[in-house]
């Protein structure tokens, strides 16, 4: 009893200091966010000052730029910019007072000095190619300058000896500056485009005061919290105890009521033995039963393919729930009909008998079938049909059917993908390659005469370069969409690759059924392209060789087509010709 009473005077101990372990650290994971919102605090007001000293001189610098400079006294603040290189820097008025041109850089610096004295904050005007030594990044700037070309538009950090004097902590803050257009005026000739990072301002603040106010909120942070977790530990220990008291009746109650259940449970469980003998072979026997059925159900349910069973006279007896997904009829608006009912008319009788004929000998079938939804959607699927009893006495049929539409269709876009170029859609060099050797065989088994075209794009690269490779894509699109105007539907317009295309011209009578064409084909790529960069101007040089010649094979066609290509380019591109003489 006593081991008892000291197990059970010690379990409450362990709760007791697990309630308060969860709340020291429920206290202390709620102080590091309180933490963290000051943290974020002092770093967006930081934040702020920065940005607003960087919009002010970025607004002011603008002004100046836009006004090409502005003209102030000369005094022994300001003196003549001795890096500014313009004809009227100097000007003296007519009463005799001198005046200098104050550019934006270096209102820049005077700002800064001003800033300096007033706000405590140095501002520093840095570049990536700066025209005097003084503007050249520290490390710091030169981290920041990288970090702008990779994309960022601010950068902030605290960092140690930035201070005044050179000391103490530091916010620095910096932005990029980005080239205008009034910027140009200066720094054109730097090779500065609209919109290319400069360099930067950077901005220093003392940021003594800041974290001075940070610690003072993270000490008051600290008080409160220590103090609302004092409080709530003298209410927890509180209400423990009260808990402890309690639980100390309901334990003997529960005791007393334990002996009780105890002796009642002695007499039932003789009882229940008794009944148990006969429950459990009536329970055996009904879960044996139910288990073959439920097998025999979760088989027919669940399965992916859809289920048709036939009677001896091909009747529906029954589907199963993928049949009617499949098909689109519901269970009772078959039942009792023929397979017949779902025919798509794309096979014959012939191949109904046979598969019949199949199933009466072997006892089994399989194959592709086309069937019709009830949409009237056209489907295929792979369908496994099996007899059920003897050939000569069938008690019915199974079929099974799974529905391979989507993966017919997948088939068909891979073979069109591995024959047709991605962009255009065209035969590529793979299918044209097999497509010359059938305009081959076909002119020598016919005596027939073809045209092998070699289209080269004159200009196109100037495209890429003005508008973007995007254009170019869109561009030749468009030349594979005219192309196939110049030509019949019978004949064949492929991409070879790059800006290289290549036509095919079944049963021409002679040269000049390809030069129609071929005039054709330069006149339309001579039309401008409007694409949404622009308006593109190219053209085209078109190579030809007849076939067939001699007892020259698909590749020396094309090396005859494309020497008639090099010509025409050799001449001044933009038109056609044949190879050889005129037959």
């Amino acid at each position: 009893m006593a081991s008892e009473s000291a197990s059970g005077d010690a379990h409450p101990l362990r709760v007791v200091a697990l309630i308060y372990l969860c709340g020291a650290l429920l206290f202390g994971t709620l102080l590091v966010l309180e933490w963290r919102l000051i943290d974020r605090s002092v770093v967006a007001i930081a934040r702020e000052r920065g940005a607003a000293l960087f919009s002010l001189i970025q607004t002011t610098r603008e002004w100046n730029a836009r006004h090409g400079g502005v003209y102030v006294v000369v005094d022994e603040s300001t003196q003549p910019n001795p890096w500014l290189k313009h004809p009227a820097r100097d000007l003296q008025t007519t009463d005799g007072v001198r005046l200098t041109m104050v550019n934006p850089a270096y209102m820049t610096r005077q700002i800064a000095d001003l800033a300096l004295h007033a706000e405590g904050a140095r501002l520093h005007l840095t570049s990536l190619k700066p025209i005097r030594p003084e503007n050249r990044p520290d490390a710091w700037e030169a981290m920041a300058l990288a970090r702008f070309e990779a994309g960022e538009t601010e950068v902030l950090a605290l960092v140690e000896g930035g201070g005044e004097g050179g000391s103490g902590p530091a916010h620095r803050y910096m932005a990029p500056l980005l080239v205008r257009e009034p910027c140009l005026q200066c720094h054109a000739e730097q090779g500065y485009q609209v919109g290319d990072i400069r360099g930067g301002i950077s901005v220093t603040m003392p940021a003594e005061v800041l974290i001075a106010r940070r610690d003072q909120l993270r000490m008051r942070a600290v008080f409160v919290y220590l103090l609302a977790g004092l409080l709530a530990a003298g209410l927890m220990h509180g209400l423990l105890r009260a808990n402890r008291r309690h639980v100390v009746q309901v334990r003997r109650i529960n005791a007393e009521q334990e002996r009780l259940i105890e002796r009642r449970t002695v007499e039932l469980a003789e009882a229940n033995r008794r009944l148990a003998g006969e429950v459990d072979l009536h329970r055996r026997s009904e879960q044996r039963l139910a288990a073959s059925e439920s097998r025999y159900r979760a088989i027919f349910d669940s399965a992916a393919e859809g289920i048709m069973l036939l009677d001896a006279a091909l009747r529906i007896v029954q589907v199963n729930p993928a049949f009617c997904e499949i098909t689109g009829y519901a269970a009772e608006e078959v039942l009792g009909r023929k397979p017949s009912m779902l025919g798509s008319g794309r096979h014959d009788r012939a191949f109904f008998r046979e598969l019949l004929a199949t199933l009466a000998a072997a006892g089994r079938w399989q194959g592709e079938v086309w069937n019709r939804r009830k949409d009237g959607d056209l489907y295929v699927q792979w369908m496994s049909a099996v007899r059920i009893g003897e050939a000569d006495a069938p008690e019915g049929f199974v079929a099974t059917m799974t529905d391979i539409t989507s993966r017919k269709q997948t088939e068909e876009k891979l073979r069109f993908r591995a024959n047709h170029d991605a962009l255009t859609g065209l035969p590529n060099r793979r299918l044209f390659e097999d497509r010359l050797q059938s305009a081959i065989a076909s002119a020598l088994r016919h005596g027939e005469r073809f045209a092998l075209m070699l289209v080269d794009l004159d200009r196109f690269k100037g495209v890429n370069d003005r508008f973007g490779h995007l254009a170019g894509d869109a561009l030749l699109v468009e030349v594979g969409r005219r192309l196939e105007l110049c030509v019949r539907a019978s004949d064949t317009v492929a991409r070879l690759g790059g800006d290289e295309f290549a036509v095919i011209l079944g049963e021409v009578g002679g040269r000049e059924d390809a030069a129609e064409v071929a005039e054709r084909i330069c006149a339309a790529m001579a039309l401008p392209f409007e694409l949404g960069e622009g308006v593109a101007h190219i053209g085209a040089s078109v190579g030809i060789a007849l076939g067939p010649q001699d007892d020259a094979d698909a590749g020396e066609l094309q090396r005859r087509a494309d020497a008639a290509l090099y010509a025409v380019k050799h001449d001044g591109r933009g038109g056609f010709r044949f190879h050889g003489k005129p037959a």
